[in-house]
């Protein structure tokens, strides 16, 4: 933890997170050399991070460095994240100017989160996000947002270092046309705070969402095929979960802007999903953003 802010070199170097990667041999029982593969070997301690062919080539950290720098004047740089042992490593910066009050308490905020791996888990990215990386859960929780259908135009994927340098030039004219979509967005988000929520539309908000659990049958006698009777909420292991949360449990349900609203609904989901079902096998499963659909803007 540190005052104020760092620059991206500053900050990688008091993460740790500034070290180089390079191949080694990689050899069997006999000490014999396999050929064909490298290990990619952390070269500040040495460390072997994983088995690579010989034909991979790694895009070493100060690429996420040298993005970082090149925007200074567009972010902030939040937090470096070396994860384990050094397999990935992530950034998040708060863009500068893409932040804002849903009600008065209520803040939200655009990240721009770039992340790479040792061992060919993550590609390099770029991601814009609402998630503060912070660890490998968040990690997760903002690649499933950024490779969800509905936000994959909002991550930049790259292969070699060369695309690296490229992109470099376009990020400050990338980062303020997501400066503009956040603005736009933000008065969708005071909307749905101005908004009345019945718990007559929250069913019906949590019966899209969670459409495809509902799919199908359930039997009201275990095994008793003649007692099949299609799924409803309350079937659902979900269900008790959220309703408490709209009803008052929430983090920030104290606030009159989130109490029996539309945006009051979009947190009761958005914190079951990010807090208690984020080890559920698909993170894509359940999406919160099908809230539009039910309360659309006046522009939309």
């Amino acid at each position: 933890m540190v005052d104020g802010t760092l620059s991206a070199t500053e900050a990688f170097r008091m993460a740790k997170a500034d070290f180089h990667v390079s191949g080694r041999p990689v050899f069997d029982t006999d000490m014999q050399p396999i050929p064909g593969y490298q290990a990619v070997t952390r070269m500040d301690t040495g460390r072997a991070l994983s088995v690579m062919t010989e034909t991979y080539t790694p895009i070493q950290n100060d690429s996420l460095i040298r993005i970082a720098e090149a925007l200074h004047e567009d972010i902030n740089m939040d937090a470096v994240c070396v994860l384990s042992d050094g397999k990935k490593v992530t950034f998040t910066a708060r863009i500068r100017g893409a932040e804002g009050d849903v009600v008065p308490g209520d803040p939200v905020q655009q990240y721009l989160v770039g992340c790479t791996s040792h061992d060919g888990s993550i590609p390099f990215q770029l991601m814009f996000s609402p998630v503060r990386v912070v660890c490998q859960n968040t990690l997760s929780a903002a690649l499933g947002v950024a490779n969800s259908q509905r936000h994959r135009d909002s991550s930049i994927r790259i292969r070699h270092t060369k695309n690296a340098d490229s992109l470099i030039a376009r990020l400050p004219e990338l980062v303020d046309v997501r400066r503009r979509q956040f603005i736009g967005g933000l008065d969708e988000l005071r909307h749905m705070a101005a908004t009345p929520c019945s718990i007559t539309q929250f069913r019906q908000y949590i019966t899209a969402v969670f459409a495809d659990q509902l799919q199908g049958t359930i039997n009201d006698v275990r095994g008793d095929k003649s007692t099949a009777r299609p799924r409803v909420l309350e079937d659902l292991p979900e269900w008790t979960s959220v309703l408490r949360k709209f009803e008052g449990e929430a983090i920030g349900m104290e606030l009159p802007s989130s109490r029996g609203t539309a945006w009051g609904a979009y947190q009761a989901v958005t914190e079951y999903i990010s807090h208690e079902s984020g080890r559920a096998k698909d993170p894509n499963a359940a999406t919160p953003y099908l809230i539009t659909k039910l309360y659309p803007t006046t522009s939309s």
